[in-house]
């Protein structure tokens, strides 16, 4: 999969742009406030209508604008995707083929993106829930169904929290929306254990070439009830344990047992990457995570995603850079920012763009 066109329309910093891109490593540099970031983060809208670095879109517009627009022509399997993503005040109007797509899960998966971005390393110390909309995120990008299955589950949640609330509370109905619940916790479980279990076989791979061989990776799934494969035992569990604390449920007016309090916990050698590992080993655990989801897609979907490295080269020495560029599959596409012109051996393909204020120009490096 690559993108062979992008265009920019009012979006951050750029009131027009338009770039065709070609299969390979296209590296932007310049200083820090240029608009290098801007271009990785409307790929990453792009691929998933949401920033990586803010929550309301209309950061994103240009200043004294009330809309963007962003454009995509995708290459995957000699098939030409076109995408794009109009927002204004009204909210976001998504399209596939040049028609209008109602749902955010419907547009998903039709153009691959993984970003590496400097703040990913909070993943480690923030609270639960960013670990699980991680999770969630590029599960998401897998299977639709894990998507939809999710959706399902905070729908019916929101609907118990809310009856919680009432001072008058019918049992039966309560074990009516459990039910539900279970039902769909048991298929969220499986996918979100078996994903674990092939995203960290492949990081496991790629840390190693990075750091020491001695050193073992892992990541615990921790949840109210421990996953098992027997789907009716595991049912069982949960019905078990959602009943054991309803009264609590009852008296806090909120659901207390659920896999929205799933938990995931990164490790180095069976102890915490946030307590433990270094801030160098927690940024090649993060990208060896990010390379690991590359190959994780790959295994699912026959197809590698599109690699945003945002400022991946700012903490790495040259050694470690020349085994990210060693390593990276040759079918990948990338796109770096780097705040300085990095001359990489010849022997990878690699485009230049040096970017000023906005101004994005191609420049071609002579090999030393």
């Amino acid at each position: 999969m690559i993108i062979e066109n992008l265009q920019l329309s009012h979006f951050r910093n750029y009131e027009r742009l338009q770039m065709d891109f070609t299969p390979g490593i296209h590296l932007f540099y310049g200083y820090n406030g240029q608009g290098k970031t801007n271009i990785l983060e409307a790929l990453y809208y792009l691929s998933c209508a949401k920033s990586h670095r803010v929550r309301h879109d209309e950061y994103l517009m240009q200043k004294n604008f009330d809309y963007f627009s962003l454009k995509g022509q995708i290459v995957n399997d000699n098939k030409t995707v076109s995408l794009m993503c109009n927002v204004d005040t009204k909210g976001k109007h998504l399209f596939l083929f040049n028609t209008p797509v109602s749902k955010v899960s419907e547009y998903i998966g039709f153009f691959n993106a993984i970003m590496f971005y400097p703040d990913d390393l909070l993943l480690f110390s923030q609270a639960p829930k960013k670990r699980r909309q991680f999770i969630d995120l590029e599960l998401g990008k897998l299977s639709s169904g894990y998507t939809h299955a999710l959706v399902d589950y905070y729908k019916i949640l929101k609907e118990k929290n809310k009856y919680l609330k009432n001072h008058k509370i019918d049992d039966l109905f309560l074990d009516t929306l459990d039910e539900q619940l279970i039902d769909l916790q048991v298929k969220i479980m499986k996918q979100r254990h078996h994903f674990i279990e092939m995203l960290m076989k492949h990081t496991k791979k790629y840390f190693q070439l990075f750091e020491n061989k001695d050193l073992e990776i892992s990541c615990v799934y921790e949840s109210d009830v421990a996953y098992i494969e027997d789907e009716t035992l595991l049912k069982q569990k949960m019905s078990e344990k959602m009943r054991k604390h309803r009264e609590k449920e009852k008296l806090f007016h909120t659901s207390l047992v659920g896999i929205h309090k799933d938990d995931f916990t990164f490790m180095i050698n069976q102890q915490k990457v946030e307590t433990f590992a270094s801030q160098g080993q927690k940024r090649i655990y993060i990208l060896s995570l990010k390379l690991g989801m590359i190959e994780s897609i790959y295994q699912i979907k026959k197809e590698y995603p599109v690699l945003l490295l945002d400022d991946v080269f700012s903490e790495l020495d040259e050694q470690k850079r020349e085994i990210l560029l060693n390593i990276l599959p040759v079918d990948v596409q990338v796109f770096i920012t780097a705040t300085e012109c990095i001359q990489l051996k010849k022997n990878h393909n690699i485009t230049y763009y040096e970017v000023i204020q906005g101004t994005v120009n191609k420049r071609r490096i002579s090999d030393e």
